[in-house]
């Protein structure tokens, strides 16, 4: 077996985490005091075991080893046991707790709970996966929790849920920005005292966890652990802003030195405080891709999008990403591209002596340029080891005959064109908007964006519209199996109903969910009285349904029959909060590649 320095650096940090033999229990003595103040959770449920999670928090700074109890029963008074043991944890893990709980019955619920002397944790409800012959699956998909954005209401509401198999949380599960003033949230987290801790961005291990500490102290994140198990995979924020396999936007090596240092850290935290399933021996950290089977209705196909492969993503804001042509008007609906050379140096000389360009002429994206750039087949988001294995899952799948196959995915997949405002609205109507909003570099951001849009590009660069190559290669997996492939997608922090159409437009491949945010500000925060999502859902074709505004979660009702998504709206500015149900959507199975028929309900 080859091992590159990525690799070896995953075994190393894996190595030293020990995340299942950290201690001997029986060995271990440690008589002091302690709390269970992180809660306790559950994930990664097969048939027969299920991930149990806490933390130990000692009264005692440098506390030696710690041996913990754990039980797991078939009632809530534990008197029927199904499974106990110890396991001890120190500082090396941050005094977090992890068991693979084995020998268990599927599709039954169980409840679990540890001991450290005479300390009890809180009991948490947990429920393995079903074999054989199922009825239906009930699913609850979260994504993006901003701490300073508001308050988690929409994990109040799913512990509150009569009924729900796993939690399957599509990435972002905490930020790394900090607390100044101009950080990302901080407008709403110093009204609501929701301060990130650390008051600066994540960088380090320490850094890290106790980013995880702050969040698992929260009270309707620790209610929804302890109600079901979870089913969880990273996106960029638990790493850093827009990461991809050789950094990320929110990272600068001269001042917080190499990424390999910072993703390994942030990872190694990630294992350390989240119920999941460790990698096996010699597979990286950064492969999380794994797929969960729900008797023979269903399978939960969860694909990582940031770190195994992802080429660098395409910001508009940044300087040298976007290909420039010269066009000889800035009106929208009469320029056309200028193809003359001595006109289109003399525009640029000007530019570049900081003059605008001399009337009538105007900059503006070249289309042509940057749909080679996106349309490049070696630009990948999977990896084709991880498209490879994502086809032989999808095929497997169907060959068991399963009605449905459901891909857990991080952002949009659905071609999404940014959406011409002004010819929406009318010239007036969007100077209007500008002039409403304050004035400064927020106004102007608004603005560039809103004359952006005004030429045929995707709304979004760092979602599979960014990478539509690796895309078709994805598509042609699933028409290939004649699967019926729902995709339920994060990140977007809005909800959409898609419709997703392979490259010659005729056929449709899948469908997709998309999930809004449980608290992360979404474009239609940034433009008030704007409903950007009707913008775009008019714009496209392979967009049914699309709100820019709520934040909530989504629940997934699998039958043989139909999927059915119900979105589920929440308020995340007050308690108590009013929540109501969005939209609802029926996606129902076909008889070859493709989904059938998508209704509203």
């Amino acid at each position: 077996m080859n091992i590159d320095r990525r690799g070896a650096l995953s075994l190393l940090a894996l190595t030293g985490a020990a995340p299942f033999a950290i201690a001997d229990a029986k060995a271990a003595s440690y008589k002091g005091a302690v709390t269970f103040e992180h809660g306790v959770a559950s994930g990664d449920p097969l048939q027969d075991r299920v991930v149990l999670w806490t933390r130990v928090t000692p009264a005692e700074t440098g506390a030696a080893s710690i041996p913990v109890s754990w039980e797991i029963a078939e009632d809530e008074a534990f008197k029927h046991m199904a499974a106990m043991g110890a396991i001890g944890t120190h500082g090396e893990r941050d005094y977090t707790v992890k068991v693979d709980a084995t020998g268990l019955k599927p599709a039954t619920d169980y409840f679990y709970r540890f001991r450290v002397n005479t300390t009890y944790s809180p009991v948490g409800r947990t429920r393995t996966l079903p074999e054989g012959s199922v009825k239906d699956v009930v699913l609850a998909f979260v994504s993006c929790a901003l701490y300073p954005g508001g308050f988690f209401n929409a994990y109040d509401d799913i512990a509150k849920l009569p009924r729900v198999d796993a939690v399957v949380e599509l990435g972002d599960y905490y930020y790394e920005y900090g607390a100044k003033e101009t950080d990302y949230g901080m407008n709403v987290g110093a009204k609501l005292n929701r301060i990130p801790d650390p008051p600066h961005d994540t960088v380090t291990l320490a850094d890290y966890r106790t980013r995880h500490s702050l969040y698992k102290r929260d009270k309707d994140l620790q209610a929804a652990h302890a109600r079901a198990p979870w089913i969880c995979v990273w996106d960029d924020h638990e790493t850093a802003n827009d990461s991809w396999v050789g950094g990320a936007e929110n990272h600068h090596p001269k001042t917080e030195g190499p990424w390999i240092d910072r993703e390994q850290a942030a990872m190694r935290a990630y294992y350390e405080w989240m119920p999941i399933r460790e990698p096996e021996p010699g597979r990286a950290f950064e492969a999380i891709n794994r797929a969960f089977e729900f008797g023979d209705l269903m399978s939960l196909i969860m694909v990582e999008s940031r770190l195994v492969a992802r080429s660098q993503q395409l910001e508009y804001d940044r300087k040298g990403d976007l290909p420039i042509a010269v066009y000889d008007s800035a009106d929208w609906q009469t320029r056309k591209k200028v193809t003359d050379p001595a006109i289109i140096q003399k525009v640029m000389a000007a530019v570049k002596a900081d003059k605008a360009p001399p009337a009538p002429y105007a900059l503006g994206p070249d289309i042509e340029q940057l749909n080679a750039i996106l349309n490049n087949p070696e630009r990948q988001m999977l990896g084709a080891r991880q498209e490879e294995w994502l086809g032989l899952k999808i095929a497997a799948s169907v060959k068991a005959e399963k009605p449905w196959q459901v891909l857990g995915n991080q952002v949009v997949m659905a071609r999404t064109k940014a959406p011409n405002i002004y010819r929406t609205l009318g010239t007036e109507r969007v100077q209007a908007l500008l002039a409403s909003l304050p004035e400064g570099p927020y106004r102007e951001r608004v603005a560039d964006a809103v004359n952006l849009f005004t030429f045929d590009i995707p709304f979004d660069p760092d979602g599979w519209d960014g990478y539509p190559a690796a895309r078709e290669r994805v598509y042609d997996a699933i028409k290939q199996s004649e699967s019926n492939v729902v995709v339920v997608s994060g990140d977007s922090h809005a909800f959409w109903m898609n419709q997703l159409y392979d490259a010659d437009g005729k056929t449709r491949v899948a469908a997709e969910f998309g999930v809004s945010s449980v608290s992360s500000p979404s474009v239609g925060d940034f433009v008030p009285g704007l409903d950007i999502g009707r913008l775009i859902s008019d714009a496209n074709n392979e967009v049914i349904f699309n709100d820019q505004n709520r934040k909530g979660y989504l629940v997934l009702t699998v039958t043989a029959e139909a999927v059915t998504g119900q979105m589920i709206a929440v308020d995340v500015f007050r308690k108590p909060y009013i929540k109501r149900v969005l939209a609802q959507y029926r996606v129902a199975p076909a008889a070859g590649p493709g989904v059938g028929e998508i209704t509203k309900l």
